[in-house]
């Protein structure tokens, strides 16, 4: 399981990057079928940039191995072409992970928004400074109240959105860092700054994060995960736009998602007993799709 070499690395002051929102119950071998991401994906990149080899059975029954255990590879990225095949090409029994040296200082901040465009907007503001946070994590209210009510995670109450932005690294830099992003945060029009005091204060605050998903199924009995991505220019406009259409066909839609990278992941709640709900949350999933195309995004 993905949190247990997370764990593990960490008794050795080491660091595996890749966290997906499933990171408790998920696999590393689901997540290179996969190519997971996760809240640091923004820094740090996905499943593939940290896989320095695997062994794996082919379809044919054949078994091969891809990489090694070496940081310096020659010849085709086999590794790379491997990852994200979705089992398609075969299924990997044997992986070599690359993990990094765990970072020296944490600076973690919470900030509330009224409403969810001014959160989305503010993803922009922070990239565009020339900062690089480690992870950058939006909620909207309906993911907020599924969080509070599964782990009580504290966050501030009449948010529209929270953000969630995280700077990791050297003590030093951090330190001169946090200063440059705190007095961004402060300029787009949060109500309300929460900064981790220590790391029980951080994994408070991202424990709401990574309990997100699973708690929207207290708000509705079924539920469709999207999964697209628009410029991060657009981020703003985005949420709008799936907060309009929400209104528009009175189904509710949750937006939890890794907003450093503009990868939407917009849970649209249903009830499948009644009549037509499941084709009409369809639809709609269909047109919050085409609208990230629209933006110049993709489908991911």
């Amino acid at each position: 399981v993905n949190l247990d070499v997370t764990r593990a690395a960490q008794a050795h002051g080491l660091y595996y990057a890749p966290d997906p929102s499933s990171q408790t119950i998920c696999t590393i071998g689901g997540n290179v079928a996969f190519n997971s991401g996760g809240a640091h994906c923004l820094k740090y990149g996905m499943t593939t940039n940290h896989v320095l080899g695997l062994k794996a059975v082919l379809a044919t029954g054949e078994v091969v191995q891809f990489g090694g255990r070496s940081r310096e590879q020659i010849g085709p990225d086999e590794v790379g072409l491997f990852c994200g095949s979705e089992g398609l090409f075969g299924v990997a029994y044997e992986i070599a992970l690359r993990l990094l040296p765990k970072a020296e200082s944490f600076h973690t901040v919470l900030v509330g928004y009224r409403s969810l465009e001014e959160a989305g907007n503010a993803v922009g503001v922070v990239i565009d400074s020339g900062l690089l946070p480690g992870a950058m994590e939006i909620m909207d209210a309906l993911a907020i109240e599924a969080a509070e009510a599964a782990v009580a995670c504290g966050y501030p109450k009449g948010a529209e959105a929270v953000l969630i932005v995280e700077l990791e690294g050297a003590a030093e830099k951090v330190a001169v860092e946090r200063e440059k992003l705190d007095a961004i945060l402060a300029e787009t029009g949060a109500f309300a700054t929460r900064v981790a005091v220590d790391d029980a204060d951080r994994m408070s605050i991202w424990k709401g994060r990574k309990s997100a998903f699973s708690a929207v199924g207290r708000l509705s009995p079924d539920f469709i995960v999207q999964d697209g991505v628009v410029p991060r220019s657009r981020l703003g406009g985005a949420l709008r736009r799936i907060d309009q259409m929400s209104t528009e066909t009175g189904i509710r839609v949750a937006n939890v998602f890794h907003a450093g990278d503009g990868n939407l992941h917009p849970l649209i709640l249903y009830n499948g007993r009644e009549e037509s709900s499941l084709e009409a949350a369809e639809a709609l999933a269909g047109r919050i799709l085409k609208m990230c195309i629209g933006m110049g995004g993709s489908i991911t």
